[in-house]
């Protein structure tokens, strides 16, 4: 497992071969975009934790500097994933990759989490998958903040596939 601390209150929880999946979307090469949504439990301790997460889709708009969530497939998964565990498991973030060393959001990506949590729970997280590090966003009152992660360090604590 590995564990983020967002902020004083909430820490995200993400399993090992969750985490394994993700990092093998990096653009290592000329590879597009990629992304989906997670989907998790929100823990009595504050934590929040990945169950799964949906992966890019044909019919998704992908380029090297886009992705765009356009398959009705990301809503199903979120939607099953809901229904099947009573409420218990639901959407809890976003996550795409950005063909940078240590991403950072653009204006676009903000104002899309923007729309998504005006329209969801302010609760959720957004993480970008860049080639050496990810950093998860999420609002605080009212503001955005981040916390970034180097890959290197996590793969030095953890046993991971390199």
């Amino acid at each position: 497992m590995i564990y983020v601390n967002l902020n004083n209150e909430y820490q995200i929880v993400i399993p090992s071969d969750i985490f394994n999946s993700l990092l093998e979307f990096r653009q290592l090469g000329l590879e597009p975009e990629a992304g989906g949504i997670f989907v998790g439990k929100r823990l009595l301790n504050n934590s929040i934790l990945i169950i799964n997460f949906s992966e890019p889709q044909d019919n998704d708009v992908r380029s090297r500097f886009k992705f765009s969530k356009t398959s009705p497939y990301h809503q199903k998964f979120a939607d099953d994933y809901f229904g099947k565990s009573s409420g218990f498991i639901s959407l809890i973030g976003e996550w795409h990759t950005h063909p940078e060393d240590i991403p950072t959001a653009s204006i676009v990506d903000i104002q899309s989490w923007e729309k998504i949590i005006s329209d969801n729970d302010d609760r959720l997280f957004f993480l970008i998958i860049g080639l050496q590090a990810g950093r998860f966003y999420f609002r605080e009152s009212n503001e955005w903040q981040s916390t970034l992660i180097y890959f290197k360090d996590v793969l030095n604590t953890y046993e991971f596939k390199k």
